[in-house]
């Protein structure tokens, strides 16, 4: 059973990152993560059948701020903002130090000059750990349900 004031924490994790995702500051996006962290994007038909093909997959904090360094310096592209609408997280399980978490998701794609686009619908599959620093995510399966994405994932999602 989780408590209240845990409940409230993990909320405000999932916050946290949407908001650091949709206010472009992927500077603070790695730490939200624990230091060996698995942040995975892959098709729902993949993730249900137990295959391993993602069309993201890092298995660090290292990799996710390789990432963003890729995303603002190295990747030319027209710029545009995204937005996460989530769901409250549903608590799965306790383990150890921490919780199994599902969300659903939409994410949301805008450039200034064009209507919005929709990037992703599905959920998320996360566990979240307690740090030193406070609840981190050890892992974050972003599971899509469209067949089909945009022709590039720059941002995280």
């Amino acid at each position: 059973m989780i408590s209240p004031t845990e409940f409230l924490l993990l909320v405000q994790l999932c916050a946290e990152h949407d908001a650091t995702l949709d206010t472009q500051q992927l500077d603070r996006w790695p730490g939200l993560f624990t230091e060996d962290a698995r942040y995975v994007l892959q098709s729902r038909e993949n993730a249900d059948r137990g295959l391993p093909l993602a069309i993201v997959a890092f298995e660090s904090r290292g990799m996710l701020q390789d990432r963003v360094y890729g995303a603002r310096e190295t990747i030319f592209h027209h710029p545009y903002s995204q937005r996460h609408l989530t769901g409250l997280p549903r608590i799965l399980a306790r383990e150890g130090e921490g919780w199994a978490v599902e969300t659903a998701l939409l994410v949301m794609r805008t450039k200034r000059d064009a209507l919005p686009e929709v990037l992703i619908v599905g959920g998320t599959r996360d566990r979240i750990v307690n740090t030193p620093n406070g609840l981190r995510f050890a892992s974050r399966h972003v599971v899509y349900d469209n067949d089909l994405l945009p022709n590039s994932i720059i941002d995280p999602v």
